[in-house]
């Protein structure tokens, strides 16, 4: 019996995620990220205390220091 090399590749399953949970008040101006841990999902700037820019829209909304949000890692 012939071993089939495609089958037989081990595929381990991602470790972890591309982005770290942190909170909207820990991080510094300028910096980019995400409400939610998805690549797909709106980039915002903090361009200073309680405000984001939505980087698509132009947008600016209004953040808690203690909201969640995820950074690429």
């Amino acid at each position: 019996m012939a071993n089939d090399h495609a089958k037989d590749r081990y595929d381990p399953p991602g470790i972890g995620s591309d982005f770290d949970k942190d909170y909207f008040g820990d991080v510094n101006i300028g910096e980019v990220f995400r409400l939610r841990p998805d690549n797909k999902a709106k980039s915002f700037r903090k361009v200073k205390d309680g405000i984001a820019l939505d980087l698509k829209e132009q947008k600016e909304i209004q953040l808690e220091p203690r909201d969640i949000i995820y950074v690429k890692s």
